[in-house]
């Protein structure tokens, strides 16, 4: 496969609540991997493709095929201090990166959130950080906030949900 073409991409849905042995099977069959937060059941899996969303929708169709629909993605929201940690950077250059002091004519993305100080999603920074060399390239994408929008629409095309065709 050529690199510039294809990518791993690292997902995680909420889904429902699994059976132990669902998730052994999920586990062996997929390289799926559940865990629980706050009260939430989700199940992160890696996957190779071109781009996020088909790749994401083979993988909603793979679960689908196990008798697992999951609900929604669940976006991995980071603050400051997660992206220092992830970036191998420290917070104080991460505030000036948001601040607009460092790095002028590429932006840091915009925060999800704004709360607490702004969460921003890691798939937008990690490309950002990818782009300039930052912390360690793990060699997996995670989907952008675009990206999540669409790979959730899909989900709930699937699920057949009033509106989502709109």
């Amino acid at each position: 496969m050529h690199d510039d073409l294809y990518h791993r991409y690292e997902f995680t849905f909420l889904v429902p609540l699994l059976t132990v042995s669902r998730e052994h099977t999920l586990a062996a069959d997929l390289g799926s991997r559940a865990h629980e937060a706050n009260g939430l059941q989700l199940l992160t899996m890696t996957a190779e493709g071109m781009r996020a969303v088909t790749t994401a929708a083979d993988v909603v169709e793979r679960l689908t095929a196990h008798g697992v629909r999951p609900h929604r993605t669940h976006p991995d929201l980071v603050t400051r201090q997660d992206i220092a940690d992830r970036g191998g950077v420290t917070r104080q250059a991460v505030g000036q990166w948001v601040r607009g002091e460092r790095h002028r004519t590429a932006p840091f993305p915009v925060p999800f959130n704004t709360v607490s100080g702004g969460v921003w999603l890691w798939g937008d920074v990690y490309g950002w950080l990818r782009e300039r060399d930052y912390g360690r390239d793990t060699g997996l994408r995670y989907p952008t906030l675009d990206e999540h929008i669409r790979i959730d629409r899909h989900i709930a095309m699937d699920r057949g949900e009033p509106g989502a065709r709109a």
